[in-house]
């Protein structure tokens, strides 16, 4: 494991933080896995991008906790300085290289939750090593309605093929110079302040070709079935939805059967948000998460 100062790092994405921040590499089974972490003797919480962001695209989240837990943001496999997964993105691959930073970093049974996929890496990391985490959350995860388009709205009526669709965007950001593509970001995103579009867009630059044509080939799927990964998880759980009509995945018909699968899980719908729930709701996001956090740690 290599630590480092992340003044090289977070400076270059033009954000101003903490001084405290650190980052490192762990080396999981010849994987390198990178990370940042707020760092302090508090409760600890790890955080997972979704697809094609990566760690610090949580930079406003973790400015929000950082006064009351030590933040653990992952680049996952593929993304941003962690290895390229060279065709390997499955959900127990990205669950395996979690488990392994948890122990090598000898976290003490953290918080772990995520957006999109890695809502998904969280889910399957408390499935297959419950004794390791004591609570996961999960920001629209990949379960959509069976027979449906991934993506509710009008994303899944335009795009039948959703990994071709962000890939294709993706390429195109990832070689935008700043001053094209903040502006360009600033539209998707318009009530986003910097510290949340900076780093989604260096996000873009530094993901993995690899992985961009593994998302083209429909790689990330399912092992198992997510209903079946929810009844094995014993600790508590927190699942944030949006609105399928305004482009999330997960439904509310889809909610409430995970919540009958998972006595421990708590369903919070924040209205008119999309797949980016936090960044489109973000003070909704913020008090679900808070209240969730305090009740795992009390």
């Amino acid at each position: 494991m290599k630590r480092r100062s992340s003044l090289c790092y977070l400076e270059d994405i033009g954000i101003k933080t903490m001084n405290n921040w650190s980052e490192g590499i762990v080396n999981i089974e010849g994987m390198q896995i990178h990370y940042c972490r707020t760092g302090g003797d508090k409760p600890q919480v790890v955080l997972n991008h979704g697809a094609t962001d990566d760690g610090l695209c949580w930079t406003r989240v973790a400015k929000e906790l950082q006064a009351d837990y030590d933040l653990v943001m992952v680049d996952a496999r593929g993304h941003g300085l962690s290895s390229s997964g060279k065709g390997d993105y499955l959900s127990v691959s990205r669950a395996e290289d979690l488990s392994g930073l948890i122990q090598t970093l000898d976290l003490n049974r953290p918080v772990v939750g995520g957006h999109s996929m890695g809502a998904d890496t969280s889910m399957y990391l408390a499935s297959i090593y419950p004794d390791q985490v004591r609570g996961i959350f999960m920001e629209d995860p990949p379960i959509p309605i069976p027979g449906e388009p991934l993506f509710g709205g009008e994303v899944g009526e335009k795009y039948a093929d959703p990994g071709k669709m962000i890939s294709n965007i993706m390429r195109i950001f990832k070689i935008l110079p700043m001053f094209i593509g903040k502006p360009l970001a600033r539209r998707m995103m318009p009530t986003s302040p910097d510290d949340e579009i900076i780093p989604w867009l260096n996000s873009k630059k530094r993901l993995s070709g690899d992985f961009l044509r593994s998302l083209r080939n429909a790689s990330l799927v399912h092992q198992v079935e997510p209903i079946d990964l929810i009844q094995k998880i014993n600790i508590p759980m927190l699942l944030i939805i949006g609105d399928r009509d305004k482009g999330a995945i997960v439904s509310k018909e889809v909610a409430h059967e995970l919540a009958g699968a998972g006595p421990n899980l708590k369903v919070v719908h924040l209205a008119g948000a999309s797949h980016d729930i936090r960044r489109a709701k973000f003070e909704g996001y913020m008090q679900a998460l808070r209240e969730f956090l305090v009740e795992v740690y009390q």
